[in-house]
């Protein structure tokens, strides 16, 4: 075969050859499925993350009073620690625990034993950028006790409310309550309430 003819077939071929590469690529995924494109940016997806409940930490002094309508009165103070959780959607709930401070002071000698200590449910409602705060009993020490100064007689009638509004990490609010005892004589209390965020 003359030289020039056989440069013209190893042409020939060398094509072919190149024509059915380029075709092959052309059909062909050259990263399959597990294998990525090292130029490719990774697709980043948005994270939303859902708003936090708020804790707030509530402490509370309240002085007491049992006045009896035969004369003479008992007198109590109590300290109140706990905190309440407010929920993004509104909801509420938390727990304190209320502790005798010294002894009760009453005007006349009585054997009944003092309740020390009373847990305390709270319960709340969002009012505009307020909160009003509930507090009801659930449970004292030592079990069967009595509470002679009254305080638990008016928990039903503790319910400030505060503003939570403007960024705050804090609110206040006093309560004066009273009410009778059933019996001509009356129950009164005067609290102080703080509210911190934590």
């Amino acid at each position: 075969m003359p030289k020039p003819l056989k440069v013209l077939v190893w042409v020939a071929v060398f094509g072919a050859c190149v024509g059915a590469g380029a075709y092959m690529a052309s059909r062909s995924d050259p990263f399959p499925p597990g294998v990525t494109d090292p130029g490719e940016r990774p697709s980043v997806t948005p994270t939303h993350t859902p708003p936090s409940p708020a804790v707030w930490t509530l402490t509370m002094d309240s002085a007491t009073r049992h006045t009896l309508h035969v004369g003479g009165s008992c007198r109590s103070d109590w300290q109140i620690e706990g905190s309440i959780t407010i929920q993004p959607k509104g909801t509420t709930a938390g727990h304190a625990t209320a502790r005798l401070q010294g002894p009760v002071s009453c005007d006349f000698p009585q054997s009944q034993v003092q309740t020390k200590a009373i847990e305390l449910v709270l319960t709340g409602t969002l009012v505009g950028n307020g909160l009003r705060l509930a507090l009801s009993e659930a449970g004292r020490s030592p079990v069967g006790s009595q509470d002679l100064g009254g305080f638990t007689n008016t928990l039903s009638l503790i319910r400030p409310t505060f503003q939570l509004s403007g960024g705050s990490d804090a609110a206040r609010a006093s309560v004066n309550a009273a009410r009778p005892d059933g019996d001509l004589g009356t129950y009164r209390s005067d609290s102080h309430i703080r509210l911190s965020l934590q």
